[in-house]
């Protein structure tokens, strides 16, 4: 630097020229001016040399040793990223003119008179305008701009496109193979450095199905295996001509997006690495200790980030001054720093409440975010403890109505939802795809709107909510203007049973490729949503108990009991019964005078009466409590060829035979399970009784079928091919018809047609085969009752099991195309006019529904009015096809073992059972609710 006290002084007192001299004043300027301008070359010389961030009054020294000074200013670079503010801050969204993910080309889209639910606020009616990918205009009468497409509602729901939080669609591609299983990386349980973007799978062939059921956006999570899963991503289903995984992302295009991480507690990790791995988790103190380790480490590796950049921060100005280690990185722990720094959104598989605690107690430990509890079943037991969690409320992302299937969702309740947002907790609701059916994925809010949600907080259970909870709700999830134009047009009220998109748009594109507007129908005002009236008690001693021996039920509008059906608009009908017997039903004000003082039961004009339903094939049914706990019940039989009974494995008085009861589904059929072909005969029950000694019917019918599995799931070293499994069933058949006088042979009593065969099968060919080795048994002499199970292809055949006279029992009734070899699975409008039952019910094919996995139990009456909507049968139709058409298939007599008495029609949401008489148990049950 330039010596200053050297510098020529001026004496003041010699003499010279007076200040007021313009020359003299003009020197000093020009002194002053170029002392200024070397400096400022001096200055600028120096820094060019090298420099750092702040003024210093250090000596010049030209290099300080350290790392070179490209890995320097990369270090710093990355200061600046992990502190720079706002990078989640978005200008407002009205402000908005364009969605870069945009497609060059689309017309605006002009939507008129429609009711348009926003996703936060009452439905208003209204027009609506897209345009750029984004909605320009919301509400009121919109002009059309010149070349817009314009679509007349006709009086139908607009909502915004539905987001569904957790889902596995792309990386667990369907039909599912181990070449397209990419959710779970099953080798160590701490894996939060993988990415479900490296293995998502644009072309996944469920990704239309999805679509069609109005999902426009989703969260990709890695599977539940791991205490730490790994990076999710959130996608739009739109597919892109470049089939480029980073093209369906969300904030494509967007620099500082939102990251995702997926972790988990519980039952899925202790069970994959203790069980089966014997290795660390064995147990939940385990999987703590790990967790912890790993936030630490993390947390050490944060805190040596933050001390790298305030050591750069605070180096000398001038000099070519540089660190002497690099910017600490760890790609292991990268994501964990980031959720720390709170750049990555934390959403946690999570069922009990304990569990629920541990992750709370870790989050204030370690001090990250929680953005949502998935699953979380039990958080309904706690929600003050998830408002412990550290600065923010998780989201709870739930289901509507599972239950039961292990032991973390035994304990779950209906009301969940309900309680949860009582308490002031967010709810989502998601599907967990493929494992359950992301199609109907509003089917599930509008249970949990049954269940107690109200309307608003049940459409934003699966828009607004899971928007927020992504951090995108700037983006998607509600209507506004701003907003990406992803919306979805209904056929009817999305939360009322069979409704389902007629159309769907992604960034403002349409998806289903054959829907057209013109042939919409006309719709009126949205469905108002009401309450029936509850059944009146009388208020005697006996009522609603095992000793209520006699009952009028009065107020009913309809009456449905096998051949016998009646109606009446008035609601005036009555139904008598004494003993647990119906003794009249119809117009029996004479019975009740002559019985004089009978306790009356009053349904307010809207109640319904309805035979026992029945459960065939709900797996494990009587036979064990928890699937996943052998200990729970009878077990599953190995190779061994012994025939075995379910009577002689039957326990009642469990969870969910209690639950099908309740539900009104007094009859239970549940056959063994074996890793053999030959499953087993099975028994008929009551759901009711308490113990096969019960005073009333216990044990309905002890031998019903013998079932047969014939397919993928029985592929075993014994039967290693599905030509083997069916060469076994032929020959056993046969074998059968030489020794058909053998009484306690099974396969004598199936080839003389005394007992049934169900086979559970899926695919078309395997199912012809059967109709083919049926058909030449019979022409030997045989006379076989053939029923199948599953069925998914079978309405591809409809014609000829008809012509055979094979009944069919769907299970499940939406399918998905989850096998290779039942791929032929109709997904139903808008993709398909027709479903597999509507095809099989227009064949005159005998058809049944059954639920295929626990929960679906409490949902039969739910699933039978889909199966009405899309065949358009009639009442007495739908209630056939969960009563007397599964009765004449299995072989029961079709006489009732009971009558179920709901409040409304249980063919729409809203109605609840009322009282049951009979399934096993005495007297009147009234309001009996599900858990």
């Amino acid at each position: 630097m330039a010596d200053y006290q050297r510098l020529p002084q001026q004496d003041p007192n010699q003499a010279g020229p007076t200040s007021t001299s313009k020359e003299p004043i003009l020197k000093r300027k020009s002194t002053i001016l170029l002392a200024t301008a070397a400096f400022i070359l001096l200055a600028t010389f120096t820094y060019l040399l090298g420099a750092s961030n702040e003024l210093s009054h250090h000596r010049i020294e030209f290099e300080t040793p350290g790392i070179s000074a490209e890995h320097f200013a990369q270090g710093v670079a990355k200061c600046r990223a992990i502190r720079k503010k706002g990078k989640h801050q978005y200008p407002p969204t009205e402000s908005r003119t364009y969605n870069p993910r945009f497609v060059n080309g689309t017309a605006p889209t002009l939507f008129k008179n429609g009711y348009i639910f926003d996703g936060v606020s009452e439905s208003f009616k209204g027009d609506l305008l897209i345009d750029q990918g984004i909605i320009i205009k919301v509400g009121g009468v919109i002009e059309a701009p010149k070349d817009a497409v314009v679509v007349d509602l006709k009086g139908h729901i607009l909502t915004p496109g539905i987001v569904d939080m957790h889902s596995h669609l792309g990386v667990f591609s369907l039909p599912i193979l181990d070449a397209t299983n990419d959710f779970n990386e099953m080798t160590t349980p701490i894996t939060p450095f993988i990415r479900s973007i490296d293995g998502f799978n644009p072309s996944d062939a469920a990704r239309e199905r999805v679509v069609s059921g109005g999902i426009t956006s989703i969260l990709a999570l890695p599977g539940s295996s791991n205490i730490m899963g790994g990076e999710a991503y959130a996608f739009k289903l739109r597919s892109v001509d470049t089939l480029s995984t980073e093209d369906m992302l969300v904030e494509a295009g967007v620099k500082d997006k939102w990251r995702y991480m997926k972790m988990a507690c519980g039952e899925n990790p202790k069970r994959l690495y203790g069980s089966i791995f014997h290795r660390m988790p064995a147990t939940r103190l385990g999987a703590g200790w790990l967790f912890r380790d790993q936030f630490a480490k993390a947390t050490k590796l944060k805190q040596a980030q933050d001390d790298w950049c305030d050591a750069a921060k605070r180096l000398p100005l001038f000099g070519r001054h540089r660190l002497d280690t690099p910017f600490p990185e760890d790609l292991k722990y990268e994501s964990l720093v980031g959720i720390l720094r709170d750049d990555v959104k934390l959403n946690i598989h999570c069922y009990e409440t304990h569990d629920l605690e541990a992750m709370v107690r870790h989050s204030n430990e370690f001090k990250f975010k929680i953005s949502a509890f998935h699953h979380a079943l039990d958080a309904y037991r706690v929600p003050e403890i998830l408002k412990r969690a550290y600065k923010i409320v998780p989201t709870v992302a739930t289901f509507a109505a599972e239950f039961g299937y292990k032991k973390e969702a035994f304990q779950s309740s209906v009301n969940s939802p309900k309680i949860l947002a009582d308490a002031g907790i967010s709810v989502a609701i998601k599907s967990d795809h493929p494992l359950y059916d992301s199609q109907r994925l509003v089917y599930h809010a509008a249970m949990a709107h049954h269940h107690g949600l109200t309307e608003l907080q049940a459409l934003a259970s699966v828009t607004s909510i899971p928007a927020k909870a992504m951090g995108l709700d700037h983006r998607i999830g509600k209507i506004a203007v701003g907003m990406d134009a992803d919306l979805v047009v209904w056929k009817r009220h999305p939360l009322s049973l069979g409704s389902n998109p007629l159309q769907v748009y992604i960034d403002g594109v349409a998806q289903i490729a054959d829907s057209n507007p013109s042939t919409w129908d006309e719709q009126q005002e949205p469905l108002q949503f009401r309450k029936l009236p509850d059944m009146v008690v009388p208020k005697t001693g006996d009522t609603c108990s095992p000793k209520s021996k006699t009952a009028a039920f009065t107020g009913i509008k309809k009456i449905i009991l096998g051949d016998f059906d009646d109606m009446s608009d008035a609601g005036d009908l009555m139904i008598i019964v004494e003993n647990d017997e119906i003794v009249c039903h119809g117009r029996c004000e004479h019975e009740v005078a002559a019985h004089g003082s009978i306790p009356i039961y009053d349904l307010g004009g809207e109640g319904v009466v309805l035979p026992s339903m029945l459960s065939v094939g709900t797996p494990f049914l009587g036979l064990r409590e928890i699937e996943s706990e052998d200990s729970t019940g009878d077990g599953i039989l190995n190779l061994n060829a012994e025939i075995v009974h379910a009577v002689d494995g039957l326990n009642f008085g469990g969870l969910h035979m209690e639950e099908a009861y309740k539900a009104g589904i007094l009859t239970g059929v549940t056959s063994p399970e074996s890793q053999h072909v030959v499953q087993g005969v099975s028994v008929a029950f009551s759901t009711g009784a308490q113990d096969a000694f019960s005073s009333k019917i216990a044990i309905v019918k002890e031998n019903v079928a013998l079932h047969v599995r014939i397919g993928q799931a029985s592929k075993s070293k014994l039967f290693p091919t599905i030509s083997s499994q069916i060469a076994f069933l032929r020959s056993s058949l046969e074998q059968g018809l030489r020794h058909v006088f053998e009484s306690k042979d099974e396969f004598a009593q199936v080839a003389r047609g005394v007992l049934p065969l169900i086979v559970e099968v899926h695919n078309r060919d395997e199912i012809i085969r059967l109709i083919q080795v049926k058909k030449e048994l019979e022409h030997q002499g045989a006379k076989i009752r053939m029923g199948l199970f599953g069925a998914t292809e079978a309405w591809t055949v409809a014609e000829h099991l008809a012509e055979a006279e094979i009944g069919v029992i769907l299970s499940p009734y939406q399918c998905m195309p989850m096998q290779w070899t039942a791929q032929r699975c109709l997904p139903g409008a808008p993709l398909s006019k027709e479903t597999g039952f509507s095809v099989l019910y227009k064949a005159r094919v005998k058809v049944g529904l059954a639920a295929s996995e626990y929960s679906q139990i409490r949902q039969m009456p739910w699933i039978a009015a889909w199966a009405r909507s899309d065949a358009g049968i009639s009442e007495k139709e739908a209630v056939g096809l969960l009563s007397w058409n599964l009765a004449d298939i299995v072989g029961l007599s079709r006489g009732s073992t009971g009558i179920v008495i709901y409040n409304g029609s249980p063919f729409e949401f809203g109605a609840k059972v009322s009282a049951i008489v009979g399934g096993g148990r005495s007297g009147v049950e009234c309001n009996p609710r599900a858990q």
